[in-house]
């Protein structure tokens, strides 16, 4: 779809929800609003927090969420590197920056009920400082949310949508259990109720919350994914987000990759299953909370090995290019997929096939299956690379690859050198593939020449 495609999906969604509340909006308001969403999701930064990703989270029968859903991730700072400026109007009046960091300003210089209740809701308070690590973006994204449909939205209903978003930050629990989660978030609705005399029955209340869990659930639902390929997509999206030297797909180094990928994995080694999903008031069924539970854990499992043959590969390739040219680029070694121009000029070309290894469980079964899906399917990441982390997981065997792992830190700390992390590795396989290097370098080389 183009971008009057979006805006036109844009105004039907949020004209049908705003309806449905039974509120009245022109068209004029409801395209303004819809283009500053649009323009906000589109950003060339977005490669998965974008238009699709909330097409998807406000897909809703119920109003509320696809509200919530429409603005959860209208800021994104760390992915977008500011706030954008058609936004400020929205933040500036209640946020400042300093340095690298945003606060909440500690006064204002009128009251500001709605601004008030945001900040009860998230348990914040005037001049307390947004940490990136603990719902920044989602604080920011509510704010936005409550400034634009402030003039076309009742306060309750601006208060339901707060708390749906609230609840969007991921992965948080309390004294090991995630429960407890919805249960302060409830307490903080209650307590906002009363004080700003809202209105809002029990009934109201448990309605908000359990909107709040179908909607975090919804953001989430890539963990549990029956397919563990569009999880494993997904995140190759994440990287440039949260990595921005990997959107210039021609220029990034191996040294910068493999960084990013040791982030990614790190991350992935810190989720639990237990702590990705939420549930309250029979939503979702006990049944089918286990069931997120039991795909998010093994889709967690394939993606630890997947990611962790990818950061052992690409460390061993860049300790042996660090005896010829540190800083070598990624595409100047595999080429970029897709591209026939580069057709000869990719290392794979120059490494021989192994197909004896055989998977000693389901998990490693699974993981080497994707890995050679990878390199049959147009996955989202640009390189041939998976055709590199098969030939040495054959070589090696996902068991020494998991050993080979903390070997990988203390190359990436600099407590060893390339030549100490290379002498960890058969002395054959060093020898493939510094050959096959070789070979790549002169048939570019060749290639070269030819052109004179």
């Amino acid at each position: 779809m183009n971008q009057t495609d979006y805006l036109y999906q844009c105004c039907q969604i949020l004209n049908n929800a705003i309806t449905k509340l039974g509120f009245i909006v022109t068209d004029d308001k409801i395209c303004e609003v819809s283009e500053l969403i649009i323009e906000m999701m589109t950003q060339k930064s977005r490669y998965f927090h974008n238009f699709k990703h909330i097409l998807m989270v406000s897909n809703s029968d119920y109003p509320l969420i696809t509200l919530a859903g429409l603005f959860h991730d209208i800021v994104y700072w760390q992915v977008d590197g500011k706030i954008p400026f058609n936004l400020t109007p929205y933040i500036t009046p209640f946020i400042e920056q300093k340095n690298d960091s945003l606060l909440i300003k500690k006064q204002l210089n009128y009251q500001d009920n709605s601004f008030k209740i945001l900040l009860n809701i998230f348990g914040l308070n005037l001049g307390d400082n947004l940490s990136k690590f603990s719902g920044q973006n989602e604080f920011l994204s509510a704010l936005v949310a409550t400034k634009v449909l402030e003039p076309i939205l009742s306060l309750p209903i601006i208060t339901q949508i707060i708390t749906l978003i609230e609840l969007t930050i991921p992965f948080r629990h309390i004294d090991g259990e995630i429960n407890q989660i919805t249960v302060l978030l409830k307490k903080r609705l209650e307590r906002v109720n009363n004080q700003f005399n809202l209105g809002l029955k029990d009934q109201d209340l448990v309605s908000t919350i359990t909107q709040a869990v179908k909607l975090a659930n919804v953001d989430v639902s890539g963990f549990a994914s029956s397919d563990v390929m569009e999880f494993i997509n997904n995140t190759w999206l994440l990287l440039p987000e949260t990595n921005h030297c990997l959107r210039e797909t021609t220029k990034y180094t191996i040294e910068e990759y493999r960084i990013a990928l040791a982030n990614t994995l790190n991350f992935i080694n810190y989720l639990s299953p237990q702590f990705i999903f939420h549930n309250y008031n029979n939503e979702p069924s006990k049944e089918a909370f286990q069931e997120l539970i039991n795909s998010a854990q093994y889709n967690l499992k394939i993606t630890r090995l997947y990611l962790t043959a990818k950061l052992v590969s690409i460390s061993f390739l860049e300790a042996i290019c660090m005896r010829f040219y540190p800083q070598i680029s990624l595409s100047f070694l595999f080429g970029i997929r897709g591209n026939m121009k580069s057709k000869h000029l990719s290392l794979i070309n120059f490494l021989p096939v192994f197909n004896f290894y055989a998977p000693t469980d389901k998990i490693e079964n699974d993981t080497l299956a994707l890995l050679e899906l990878e390199c049959q399917k147009n996955f989202e990441y640009p390189f041939k690379q998976a055709l590199f982390t098969t030939f040495i997981v054959k070589y090696l065997t996902f068991s020494k690859i998991i050993i080979y792992t903390q070997k990988c830190y203390l190359f990436f700390d600099h407590k060893i050198t390339n030549e100490e992390f290379l002498k960890l590795f058969p002395s054959p396989l060093i020898t493939i593939v510094s050959e096959a290097i070789a070979q790549l370098l002169m048939e570019k080389r060749k290639a070269v020449l030819k052109k004179l």
